[in-house]
């Protein structure tokens, strides 16, 4: 069941997910800079997982899109990678929906280290093309997604009902758990 979210709520929350995530991505950058630049979480990724959790299938799309935009305003990849890189992992984190209670603490982590190890061995590889004309490494972008995708899960684990509330997203939310 949808609640009676006004369209305009609803556009303004998707806006305040953007503005979310892009401080999230933003902050993932400087963590990557000033730390061990391998195990910093996508958390603006962490943040796309957790609104999933209660949001209708339909807003698959603009959720990825604005995930994406939110990478792409803070990093230095092509935006096409990035989209579809988040479509791939937020798709990987719906399907586990089904399975996994993702509001739940432990579907949340499991589905965060997946999509989020799936969206870093992504980036990995399209680095990879671009730079070795062409030659793909699946060993080395699945070694590169592996800390991420850890650092990733453990964020959402610990951190998952906090960025669920965080304001401006109520309008997002759709499913009653």
């Amino acid at each position: 069941m949808r609640p009676a979210h006004r369209p305009a709520q609803r556009v303004v929350g998707w806006l305040l997910f953007l503005t979310w995530a892009v401080w999230l991505a933003a902050l993932q950058g400087l963590w990557s800079r000033h730390s061990a630049g391998t195990w910093v979480p996508d958390a603006a990724l962490v943040l796309a997982i957790v609104v999933l959790a209660r949001c209708e299938t339909a807003d698959l799309v603009p959720l990825a899109v604005l995930t994406a935009l939110a990478h792409a305003a803070t990093g230095g990849e092509p935006p096409l990678v990035l989209l579809a890189g988040a479509f791939g992992a937020l798709f990987l984190a719906l399907a586990l929906r089904d399975a996994l209670e993702l509001s739940g603490p432990i579907g949340r982590t499991v589905a965060t280290a997946l999509a989020a190890g799936a969206f870093q061995a992504w980036l990995s590889l399209a680095r990879g093309v671009r730079a070795a004309h062409g030659d793909v490494d699946f060993l080395g972008a699945a070694s590169a997604a592996l800390p991420v995708a850890i650092a990733s899960a453990l964020l959402a684990l610990a951190t998952g009902p906090l960025l669920a509330r965080l304001p401006g997203l109520t309008p997002l939310r759709s499913r009653s758990w």
